[in-house]
């Protein structure tokens, strides 16, 4: 039998309780949930009443959990995630049976890669509709996770227990710098230690190249401590034109942002290549219309290294041989 907390606790006291939890101030709170300080106020007494606990302790300074508040707020943050997954479930469901597919994906690969994929399938499955949701390697992840996409395309960031891999291509990782640049001068692959001390830029830690090329062993020190690092390909490619360092990304993730015309030249010793993924939850199966799009893409890239020659992606049947990162 349910009981009275039970029965009176929504969803908008779980959700205010842990608003003043994370900001640790009613005022802050408030403002995010887009309600009155009172409201919120009025909320987690309700709430406190309900559970027969104070939940904060109040000073003139800063609001701070009481120990059954911190008791409490990892099941609290637990319930509205998994809320907020059924109802993504819900969404994705619905888009399954309405011929929608959406995709997480890294925007390099979003740019270069599916243009063609997409039109290919579009011949056969006119009624489907794709929708490319482009992130960094973080909001991939979490977007499969949470059931805002189908699957997702993107190289290993981080393990995740409740994620399936499959292997779809790689591309190796290359300097990439200026046209006048000394390095773009060079003819054939470029060994790393060449780089070694110049100024490096690059990608923040919630990217899967930050993750690529911190991993690696053998980079020079001036790799693992960059002069700088930027969240978007955009800043990067502006860093580069500027002439304020050069980078190492992979070859299908080399910017076409700026008019300049930024060089790629591979590097070796050690080899360096990105194997890229694609995600899907382990406890759901594909709608049928996405099982479509994901064969595809196993038709198109699988086991293949991928390069850009003139913008365009190329690929060969050459096995990587992944870096021991």
């Amino acid at each position: 039998m349910p009981n009275r907390f039970s029965r009176a606790l929504n969803l908008r006291h779980l959700r205010a309780f842990v608003a003043v939890a994370e900001h640790g101030s009613f005022t802050q709170a408030a403002r995010q949930l887009s309600i009155s300080q009172p409201a919120l106020t009025i909320t987690i007494n309700q709430l406190e009443d309900l559970s027969g606990t104070k939940l904060f302790v109040r000073t003139t300074r800063k609001v701070c959990l009481s120990a059954g508040g911190e008791d409490f707020l990892p099941l609290a943050q637990k319930l509205l995630q998994d809320v907020e997954s059924a109802f993504q479930m819900l969404n994705r469901s619905a888009s399954q049976r309405n011929g929608i597919i959406n995709m997480a994906i890294l925007p390099s690969i979003a740019i270069k890669l599916m243009p063609k994929v997409i039109q290919d399938f579009k011949q056969e499955q006119q009624d489907i509709k794709v929708n490319l949701r482009d992130d960094n390697a973080r909001g991939v992840y979490h977007q499969v996770r949470s059931n805002k996409a189908d699957f997702g395309i993107c190289n290993h960031w981080e393990d995740a227990a409740d994620l399936h891999f499959t292997p779809l291509f790689f591309d190796r990782v290359g300097v990439v710098c200026l046209p006048n640049h000394d390095l773009s001068q060079k003819q054939g692959p470029i060994e790393w230690q060449e780089i070694e001390g110049l100024n490096f830029a690059n990608m923040s830690q919630d990217t899967g190249v930050n993750a690529l090329i911190n991993q690696a062993h053998g980079l020079p020190e001036s790799v693992y401590t960059p002069e700088y690092e930027v969240l978007t390909m955009a800043a990067l490619a502006g860093i580069i034109e500027a002439d304020l360092a050069i980078t190492a990304l992979p070859a299908i993730a080399v910017p076409r942002l700026t008019d300049c015309a930024l060089v790629y030249r591979e590097l070796i010793e050690p080899v360096v290549d990105r194997q890229v993924f694609i995600i899907t939850r382990k406890d759901q199966a594909l709608g049928p219309s996405a099982k479509l799009l994901f064969d595809l893409l196993i038709t198109h890239f699988a086991g293949r290294r991928l390069w850009l020659e003139n913008g365009v992606a190329q690929s060969s049947t050459e096995q990587c041989e992944l870096n021991s990162a």
